[in-house]
C-alpha cells in the first residue's frame, strides 16, 4: 500500500484529502508544528511528525520512504516565505526520490501573468514544482464553500462576500475538491496536466442568497463586499499583510470573473463519476448548520 504525505491535514484542505485516503487504506503522513496535534492525528490513523516547511531539516523523517505526496499552496502573503516554503517541500521530496507530486493551487489561478504579486509568485512556485524532475499534476478548484463560515460575512439579513453579485462561480466544498485530489493521486499518468475543480453548480449572488434562505429559514440577501471593507475589516484580525495579499485576490477575481468558469474550458481533463455536493446539501448538514445558526 503507497504511503503519501499530506501536507496540512491539520487543516480544512488538507484535512479532507488525508481523510478520504484513509477511508482508502492509505498510509499517510503529516507535518505538524504543533506537538500536541500529534496525538489527534493518529487517533485519526494519520502518521504526524512534528516539523515545519519553513525548516528545511525538519522535513526528511516525514518524506522517507513517501511514495507521493499531496501539496497544498500555502495561504502565505510573504512572497519570501513561500519560496523558502515550496523549494524546502521539493528539495525534501527529491531527496526521497517520491513519484508523483499533487499540487492543491487552493482557489482561482490565473494562467498568465497579472499585476498581483502574490498570484504571480504563487504560479512561479507552482511552475518551481512543474519543472523539479518530479512528475506532477496540478489541482485548480474554485472558491470553497467553508470559505462562507467566517464570521460575520452573514448579518442583519445579508450574506456579504466580496465577488460581482451577477456573475455565476461554481463553489465547491472541500470534501468534494479532496475527490479531484485522490482522482489525481490515483492517476499518475496524468502528471503533466491540469484538472480543474469546479463544484456541480455556478451560482450567482442573487442564487446564493436563495440557497441560504432556504438553509436558514430565514430571508438572507446576498450583497457584494466592497473590497476595501473588505480588507479593512481583515486588517486588525490577521494583520496588514495577510489582509492585502487575500484582498488582492478578490480584486482580480472581480476583474476576471468572466474567464473563471470552468464548465467552458474545452481541454480540461474531465474527472468522471464524481459525486459532488450542491450548496444546498452542503449548507444542510448538521456541522454547517450548527455554525451558521450560533
Amino acid at each position: 500500500m503507497e504511503t503519501i504525505l499530506v501536507y496540512g491535514a491539520s487543516g480544512v484542505q488538507g484535512g479532507a484529502v488525508a481523510r478520504l485516503l484513509t477511508s482508502k487504506g492509505m498510509t499517510v503522513r503529516t507535518l505538524t508544528r504543533q506537538e500536541q496535534n500529534v496525538a489527534t492525528l493518529k487517533k485519526q490513523g494519520i502518521e504526524a511528525f512534528v516539523g515545519d516547511l519553513s525548516v528545511a531539516e525538519t522535513l526528511h523523517e516525514a518524506n522517507s520512504n513517501v511514495d507521493k505526496v499531496f501539496l497544498n499552496m500555502p495561504i502565505e502573503y510573504d512572497t519570501e516565505l513561500m519560496k523558502q516554503q515550496i523549494t524546502n517541500a521539493v528539495q525534501a521530496a527529491q531527496q526521497a526520490n517520491v513519484k508523483l507530486i499533487v499540487v492543491n493551487s487552493n482557489g482561482f489561478l490565473p494562467e498568465q501573468p497579472t499585476t498581483t504579486e502574490t498570484l504571480d509568485i504563487k504560479r512561479e512556485m507552482i511552475q518551481y514544482v512543474q519543472q523539479s524532475g518530479i512528475p506532477t499534476i496540478l489541482v485548480k478548484p474554485t472558491l470553497y464553500m467553508e470559505n462562507f463560515l467566517i464570521p460575520g460575512l452573514i448579518n442583519h439579513g445579508m450574506l456579504f462576500y466580496p465577488v460581482p453579485a451577477d456573475k455565476p462561480i461554481p463553489w465547491i466544498s472541500s470534501e468534494d475538491a479532496a475527490q479531484y485530489h485522490y482522482y489525481a493521486l490515483s492517476h499518475p499518468e496524468l502528471a503533466g496536466h491540469t484538472l480543474l475543480a469546479p463544484g456541480p453548480e455556478a451560482l450567482t449572488g442573487e442564487e446564493l442568497g436563495h440557497q441560504f434562505t432556504q438553509a436558514l429559514r430565514k430571508d438572507i440577501t446576498f450583497h457584494s463586499l466592497n473590497v476595501d471593507d473588505f480588507q479593512a475589516s481583515l486588517t486588525p484580525v490577521m494583520g496588514a499583510q495577510q489582509a492585502t495579499g487575500i484582498a488582492n485576490f478578490y480584486r482580480w477575481i472581480g476583474e476576471n470573473v468572466d474567464s473563471l468558469n470552468y464548465y467552458n474550458v474545452e481541454d480540461r481533463v474531465i474527472v468522471p463519476d464524481l459525486q459532488l455536493t450542491s450548496l444546498k446539501d452542503w449548507l444542510q448538514q448538521p456541522h454547517i448548520q450548527a455554525i451558521l445558526q450560533a
